[in-house]
């Protein structure tokens, strides 16, 4: 079957201008006649946010200190482009298919410099066949049909053709999104047991760690790195194994490993900062944030928060100029947009109080709470408490019980932040008042969760509903509050009948934990369970 170029619109990604014309004339040569060039990662993430491209061919090196397989990442992270996109990387490095068996994310294909029109015409079309092939699948799956994907890929599991690999690959994952933990473990192992690829040991560790077998986990993983030690989503996992064991300085050491590997990953610096200031090592935490920063200033996904991090590392070190500096370019590099000069003017405060300046620092307080009121924003869990010791230290102090208490109850379930509450208090000269205070916001959670659970199991499945849902609608960000809200409304319909709003709630609440990243045990049950009330109702999941 050939492939008709004429008909495909492409973005070719290369920061050398004649490398680009020159990638554009090889394309024409085989009926391309829609190509259009980027020079840099940013500018190809803008276009592709303009409009979708059914080819993407990228250079590995794009010499703004990024490189393809970041870009790729960004892309895939950010849903910017579709599954049936196809993905093909250029590079002049040999080394790179040792790099690319390992990546969790890789591309669909890959070329070697130099290479002739007839190879890349070859490789486009053996790719966009195989896209060909899986394009039902995606299509279910982009159209949220995902039984039905499973369905269809456990069929073509069983025929043996030269993609059972890849569709086996893909029914794990999709088992993984509906919460099919069991069923994904045993493709994970059948793979292994067939050929031990880096992907299927992964996602095999990845399955023990959200069964809380920790233990196993962090084992496998340690074997895929010895022999894969190109795979840096596997440091990656393996940090979080460390740390659910508890063992935070093994987990920035294991990121320490990855981000001397793969230095330019924003997201990995920033867990790597976030774990060294835990650890107490502010050396590596300032070293960390900088590097964000630094990197953050050529991102299109640069963040306030970034700047925040490290002003609060260099203001613990007594480096106060320093911290003014990063705030200052923190407002010049978003131009003072309403969340930054919330998150300045919280940093900026605590900076001047430590410095001595109580009037500058009570300025920006009072900047700081009104930008909070006025601005449709999220503030993160350390700037909230950081905004917490700045009204403590200007003796507001029902403002700063108010908020921790609001943080404490959206995060009930985490050990590390209501230590971190609780040091707040200490450090105000509270910290009794303050023990009580976070362990009563704690009890009230649960009891409500008590309460919701026992309204269910007493048969009063509205009141169970009801009491949930408002508890979600007061604190969004608890997932322990959200996950039973959308199990109530599960629950109701599954026993009382469909209900087109109460599963759209449910939706939307597995959708705000998914956002979050987050690693709840009971979301992929959850999410199980919408896929089966959806099934037994005959309705699309």
């Amino acid at each position: 079957m050939d492939i008709n170029f004429t008909e495909k619109r492409v973005l070719i990604v290369d920061d050398v201008p004649g490398m680009r014309s020159s990638m554009r004339t090889i394309l024409s040569n085989f009926g391309v006649v829609s190509s259009e060039m980027a020079g840099t990662a940013n500018d190809a993430i803008r276009r592709l946010q303009n409009k979708p491209y059914d080819i993407i061919i990228c250079d590995y090196f794009l010499g703004d200190g990024s490189d393809g397989q970041q870009l790729l990442e960004q892309l895939r992270h950010n849903k910017l482009i579709n599954l049936s996109t196809v993905f093909i990387m250029v590079t002049a490095e040999s080394v790179y298919e040792k790099v690319v068996s390992a990546v969790e994310l890789a591309p669909d294909d890959y070329l070697i410099k130099p290479f002739t029109a007839e190879v890349l015409k070859n490789r486009l079309e053996r790719v966009m066949l195989k896209k060909l092939a899986f394009g039902p699948i995606y299509r279910l799956i982009e159209d949220g049909r995902l039984a039905e994907a499973t369905q269809v890929c456990t069929e073509l599991s069983k025929q043996n053709s030269k993609y059972t690999i890849d569709v086996l690959r893909l029914l794990a994952e999709l088992f993984v999104t509906q919460g099919n933990v069991e069923e994904a473990q045993k493709i994970y192992q059948q793979v292994v047991d067939l050929r031990a690829v880096p992907w299927a040991r992964m996602g095999l560790a990845t399955m023990f760690h959200c069964r809380g077998n920790h233990r196993e986990a962090e084992e496998l993983l340690e074997e895929v790195l010895e022999e894969a030690p190109e795979y840096m989503a596997a440091y990656d996992l393996l940090s979080k194994v460390c740390e659910a064991q508890a063992k935070t300085e093994r987990a920035q050491q294991v990121l320490q490993r990855a981000v001397a590997a793969s230095p330019y990953t924003m997201h990995r610096q920033k867990e790597m900062g976030q774990l060294a200031m835990r650890n107490g090592d502010m050396e590596a935490a300032e070293q960390a944030f900088s590097n964000v920063v630094e990197r953050g200033k050529t991102s299109f996904f640069r963040a306030a928060d970034d700047f925040a991090n490290l002003s609060r590392v260099q203001m613990g070190r007594g480096k106060l100029n320093e911290a003014l500096s990063t705030l200052r370019d923190a407002r010049t590099s978003f131009n003072n947009s309403p969340e930054v000069n919330f998150t300045a003017s919280v940093m900026e405060s605590l900076v001047h109080k430590k410095a001595g300046n109580d009037q500058a620092s009570a300025v920006a307080l009072a900047t700081a709470m009104q930008a909070k009121q006025e601005g449709d924003f999220k503030s993160s869990e350390d700037l909230t408490l950081d905004l917490a010791k700045a009204c403590f230290a200007h003796g507001k102090e029902e403002e700063a019980k108010g908020l921790i208490e609001t943080l404490v109850q959206n995060n009930h379930e985490s050990q590390a932040l209501i230590q971190k509450a609780k040091q707040v208090f200490v450090e105000a000269g509270k910290g009794a008042e303050g023990s009580e205070l976070v362990d009563d916001s704690v009890k009230t959670i649960i009891q409500l969760n008590n309460q919701g659970v026992l309204k269910a199991q007493q048969g009063d499945l509205e009141g169970s509903v009801k009491l949930l849902t408002e508890a979600a609608a007061r604190m969004p960000e608890n997932m322990q509050i959200v996950l039973n809200a959308a199990q109530a409304l599960l629950v109701h319909i599954d026993k009382l009948g469909w209900n087109d709003s109460y599963m759209m709630s449910a939706r939307r609440y597995l959708d705000v934990a998914r956002a979050k990243g987050a690693t709840h045990p009971k979301l992929l049950s959850i999410s199980k369970l919408a896929q089966d009330v959806a099934k037994k109702y005959g309705v699309a999941a």
